[in-house]
């Protein structure tokens, strides 16, 4: 039989955890509904939390876009998508991509189009290339523009 937890031990355990790692609001709630704490209990649990900075979506946002986008080389829009599906405020997710330098973003878009361009058969032609490395550019959730740019730089043909 699954054991519930009471009001406060809910709130020692997830102080434990936002000192560990970024937590958003969302996802707190999240974790407080699955262990059974009431919504009454759980908003006031939210509020402790925040008030005490163990959450704060800003710095969640900001943590969250820095790590998918050096680490998981992801693009704005993934990031975007995936800080929206945490249900992140719009105003912290356009200040947390703004965050994002311009040069060092097109660099590692580059980068990774150009790993994937390695990957594909010497079989396929340049049209087919070229309509595979868009698509995976785009499933990353870089830009369209930011794609056609690289797929017309010589550079990345050069390689």
């Amino acid at each position: 039989m699954k054991r519930t937890l009471t009001p406060h031990q809910a709130l020692v355990k997830l102080e434990e955890l936002c000192s560990r790692s970024e937590q958003c609001s969302y996802d707190v709630k999240q974790k407080l509904f699955k262990w059974g704490i009431p919504a009454d209990a759980a908003a006031k649990i939210i509020d402790s939390l925040v008030a005490t900075r163990y959450i704060d979506d800003r710095r969640f946002a900001l943590a969250y876009t820095r790590d998918k986008y050096i680490f998981a080389r992801w693009g704005r829009k993934k990031i975007a998508n995936g800080l929206y599906a945490k249900r992140i405020d719009r105003s912290l997710i356009d200040s947390a991509l703004a965050s994002i330098d311009n040069r060092e973003y097109a660099q590692i878009a580059f980068k990774v189009i150009i790993a994937k361009l390695r990957s594909l058969s010497d079989q396929l032609q340049s049209f087919e290339k070229r309509q595979r490395l868009m698509r995976f550019g785009i499933s990353r959730g870089y830009e369209t523009s930011l794609i056609i740019k690289i797929l017309e730089s010589r550079k990345l043909w050069e390689q």
